[in-house]
Parts: C-alpha cells; sequence; structure tokens
C-alpha cells in the first residue's frame, strides 16, 4: 500500500532548481560568494579555537607573544585591532546571510509529512492497531521484512 496524498512531500520541494536564468557567470558567483562565506567561517574558527587554547595556556603568554612581538604594539591597539576582526566578521556573515535570503527567500520550506492515526498505518502496513500500539511501547521492534 503506498502513503495517503496528505503525507507525500512534492519532490520539487526538496529540490533547489537553478532554473533557465542561472548563467555561467551568475554560478560562478554564488560559487565565489559561497566559497568566500566558508573560508570566512573556517578562518574566524580557526583563530578562536587557537587563541582559546593559548589563553588556556597561560595569559602571561599573551604579552609574550603578542604585545612584545610587536614593538609599537599597545594594549588599546590590539583591542582595537580585535574590534575591527569583528566588525568585519560581522560584515561578512549578515552580508552572506543577505546574500543567501536573496537566492533562497522565495522557494517554499520543507514540512513533514501530515501526521497518520494508527489505524491509517495500521491499514498501510497491513497490520493490526493493536501491533502499532505494542510497537510504540517497545523501545525495539522486531519487523519481519527486515529480515
Amino acid at each position: 500500500m503506498s502513503l495517503p496524498e496528505k503525507s507525500r512531500v512534492e519532490w520539487d520541494e526538496l529540490v533547489v532548481r537553478r532554473g533557465s536564468r542561472s548563467t555561467r557567470p551568475k554560478r560562478w558567483f554564488e560559487t565565489a560568494v559561497t566559497l568566500t562565506g566558508w573560508l570566512w567561517v573556517a578562518v574566524v574558527a580557526v583563530q578562536v579555537l587557537t587563541s582559546a587554547l593559548l589563553w588556556l595556556l597561560g595569559w602571561h603568554k599573551f604579552h609574550l607573544y603578542v604585545l612584545d612581538l610587536l614593538p609599537s604594539a599597545t594594549p588599546l591597539g590590539v583591542l582595537r585591532m580585535g574590534v575591527t576582526v569583528a566588525a568585519m566578521s560581522a560584515a561578512v556573515f549578515i552580508g552572506w546571510a543577505s546574500f543567501n535570503r536573496l537566492r533562497f527567500g522565495r522557494l517554499r520550506r520543507r514540512r513533514p509529512p501530515a501526521p497518520v492515526s494508527d489505524a491509517e498505518l495500521a491499514e498501510m502496513l497491513g497490520v493490526p492497531v493493536g501491533e502499532i500500539e505494542r510497537w510504540q511501547r517497545e523501545k525495539v521492534v522486531d519487523w519481519p521484512a527486515d529480515r
């Protein structure tokens, strides 16, 4: 037996189709924007993890590796650089999110299939309703078709 019509999901809702409007330069641009966004995420993640690791190794290393490395570096300058990197990251993430909203915002969202009652499920599977209720109570279901 097949699933009832109300629980079917249209295949077109699951696949993002580019359509005939998608030209080669547009695809290259979309790929470049996506790769740039993921590259930025990777770089920021590596920096955050490295900073956390260095922080765990000891705060006194901050002066050794950051402030003493550059003679002109001051705590305010380092703070300013951190704020600048955070602002640039926010700008990239907001831009990337806006790009994805423009690109995918008009698509219909996937929805789970409509729930079915125990009686409908029993009818579809060809088993008594009591068997469905027993399966719902058990942690492991021995399904004969899996053997």
